[in-house]
């Protein structure tokens, strides 16, 4: 990893954790005014990126305050100058005009009547935020932006870049950031179809955990990665009150993966489960995933172990007095 990488990848740890954990697509169906000077600057100087996190630091904290929304969005600009100036081949004005012109090509082709975000802002200008003491009827329209955005990069082998895009929210200071690894001519287009996708595409419904009662358990630490028997395996499941999967529960829970409530298996594994071992490689072909396992002393076998969760506590109701 290079400097350049490391100090992107610190700028996005930073902003994470400075921010509220929410969705900057709602309320659903709403549109966004994003403020259209995008600063772009690159991983170069870790010193300019301390500097440059504290002014955003002061977009998260300013909680839609008009006088601090204004103040900041005039320095967004000048950051934005400043760092245009240092960029190569003035790559920052380049990717800020054409991320928002192909999103705007994006919102046609897919013949969208009011896409989610909105550059546009017809009665203002940037040169007017950066008035020192702006009128109270400009501080007023300026309240009617929603999200600034910025975008830090740094460029890797021949014309590739790697950048990644953060939108800020300035009611509350969330935030979101979007990473694309691409060619220089590119950029923006890869950066357009990543917030594109994200504000435009369909939101589905949370997933239901498979099997909702049943807690999924680990092998034992010592097992962890290794080919067990199926005794081996029988006998740390039921030292944690637990027992192996069915087959039928182990493969809804891979159909589910890791981050929706299930498991992820290895692409050609087998794993030990009530009635034998299950085929990850043979259930892929179309083949049945489950074979008998006619040694259970041999390690033959991966496993995870599954456990009823305790009955929930009755509701007791007061009684009445008579």
């Amino acid at each position: 990893m290079t400097v350049r990488t490391l100090a992107v990848l610190l700028l996005a740890l930073v902003c994470a954790a400075g921010a509220h954990a929410q969705d900057l697509r709602d309320p659903p169906g709403q549109s966004f005014t994003v403020w259209p000077n995008i600063p772009v600057i690159r991983a170069a100087d870790l010193a300019d990126y301390e500097g440059d996190r504290k002014l955003f630091d002061e977009l998260h904290a300013a909680k839609a305050d008009p006088e601090k929304t204004t103040a900041a969005l005039a320095a967004i600009d000048r950051l934005q100058a400043h760092h245009e100036r240092r960029a190569l081949a003035q790559l920052g004005r380049s990717v800020n005009t054409q991320l928002i012109a192909e999103l705007d090509r994006l919102a046609r082709a897919a013949r969208l009547k009011q896409p989610r975000l909105r550059f546009d802002f017809s009665d203002i200008t940037p040169e007017d935020l950066q008035n020192p003491t702006p009128p109270q009827d400009l501080k007023a329209r300026a309240g009617r932006i929603a999200l600034a955005a910025y975008i830090t990069y740094t460029r890797l082998e021949g014309s590739l870049v790697q950048a990644s895009a953060t939108l800020v929210r300035l009611q509350g200071g969330a935030s979101q950031s979007f990473s694309v690894t691409a060619p220089a001519p590119v950029l923006a287009d890869a950066l357009a179809r990543e917030l594109f996708d994200y504000f435009e595409g369909t939101r589905f419904a949370p997933v239901q955990p498979p099997r909702g009662a049943l807690q999924w358990l680990a092998a034992a630490p010592g097992h962890a990665d290794q080919l067990v028997s199926r005794d081996a395996a029988q006998s740390w499941c039921q030292a944690q009150d637990a027992q192996l999967p069915g087959a039928d529960e182990l493969q809804a829970a891979q159909a589910a993966g890791f981050h929706g409530g299930g498991v992820a298996l290895r692409p050609a594994g087998a794993y030990h489960v009530q009635g034998g071992l299950y085929d990850t490689a043979s259930a892929q072909s179309g083949a049945g995933a489950l074979r008998v396992n006619h040694l259970a002393d041999v390690p033959n076998g991966y496993y995870y172990c599954v456990r009823q969760p305790p009955p929930a506590a009755p509701v007791r109701t007061a009684r009445k007095r008579r």
